[in-house]
């Protein structure tokens, strides 16, 4: 698959719980990503929320909300990832996004390059998800030109934690990236509390 993607922190005093086998990588924090698949398997946008993880030596990005805009992603990312996607609209304007679902608002973002890219750079990109009990850890095979970015959030519903500031620190792009994405492996969970 190939397109583009935006993504940063932004600090919160109400940081969702990760499940016992996982533990955050920054304190109060949430990534969010948006991302333009533009060429290969399937088409579509996506808005991810999630905190930075470990599961024992592995770091990556815990998926507590995720929207896209095709059926078939939705269907992919709950029954082979164990990702929670939920269908949505994506409205583009120039640089900004508006994100909505059955809901109303998801998230309304603008998204612009700082400054120039560098050579393209293989990227890990390690995901973790929930299915049927088990974990689910994803790694992409992920290469892009990144470089800075602002990503400022401009709308933020109150289901969603509260964000502390509307711009992300740090703030970054991946132009022009590809990525394959292979079967997860599976890792017994423990139970919840």
């Amino acid at each position: 698959m190939r397109g583009h993607l935006w993504g940063g922190l932004f600090a919160t005093d109400a940081a969702p719980p990760l499940p016992p086998d996982l533990s955050p990588l920054t304190a109060r924090s949430l990534a969010v990503f948006v991302l333009r698949y533009r060429a290969g398997t399937l088409r579509y946008d996506e808005l991810i929320v999630g905190t930075p993880a470990r599961h024992g030596r592995r770091a990556g990005l815990y998926v507590h909300w995720i929207w896209v805009d095709d059926e078939r992603s939705l269907r992919g990312g709950r029954r082979i990832w164990g990702v929670p996607k939920h269908l949505a609209e994506f409205r583009w304007e120039g640089p900004r996004v508006r994100v909505t679902d059955g809901q109303g608002l998801v998230a309304a973002l603008r998204l612009s390059a700082k400054g120039p890219s560098f050579p393209r750079l293989p990227l890990p990109m390690t995901g973790f998800g929930t299915l049927d009990g088990a974990r689910t850890v994803f790694t992409a095979r992920f290469t892009a030109r990144p470089g800075a970015a602002s990503v400022r959030v401009e709308e933020w519903p109150a289901r969603l934690p509260a964000l502390r500031h509307a711009g992300a620190r740090p703030g970054f792009r991946a132009a022009s990236f590809t990525m394959a994405l292979p079967a997860p492996t599976l890792h017994l969970a423990p139970p919840a509390g």
